[in-house]
């Protein structure tokens, strides 16, 4: 495998797993914590509870320092690829990767999450708007895919 090529795909592996983690602790910031429609467990462990909602808000807290690591491991990744070339830099493809990393977490967020292990629901209580979940997951993917074919 040529160099540039290596680089290429590093810049993708970088910026995608920024916009994994990304995407994750945008999820937990604002359906977690500002909106409140679910947590991390909220199908396991009830939030009607005091002890229950600080357990939920718990494993959020975990979770997203979780990602927040995730995150500095893309940027690692992604800064790597960057310094360590000497040839032109395309911003499009760090979006389209971070793009790609979004949707990728909301994929898998809406599948395994939701649907295999039930661990919560878009909104607490009904599984009404996981197929949307998942449909606008798709659509941020098919996004990042097409900036990335530019």
């Amino acid at each position: 495998m040529s160099s540039r090529l290596a680089r290429g795909r590093r810049l993708l592996v970088g910026s995608g797993t920024l916009g994994f983690g990304f995407g994750a602790l945008l999820d937990v910031v604002v359906f977690h914590l500002i909106l409140q429609w679910h947590h991390l467990l909220s199908d396991r462990i009830s939030t009607h509870s005091l002890h229950g909602l600080q357990a939920n808000i718990y494993w959020d807290g975990v979770f997203a320092l979780t990602m927040t690591g995730v995150m500095l491991v893309g940027a690692g990744l992604l800064w790597q690829s960057v310094n360590r070339s000497s040839e032109p830099r395309s911003g499009i493809r760090v979006v389209g990767g971070i793009l790609v990393g979004v949707g990728l977490f909301n994929l898998f967020d809406g599948i395994v999450d939701h649907y295999l292990l039930g661990m919560h629901d878009v909104v607490h209580g009904t599984q009404a708007f996981n197929p949307h979940w998942v449909g606008a997951s798709l659509l941020v993917l098919g996004l990042g895919i097409l900036v990335l074919k530019r």
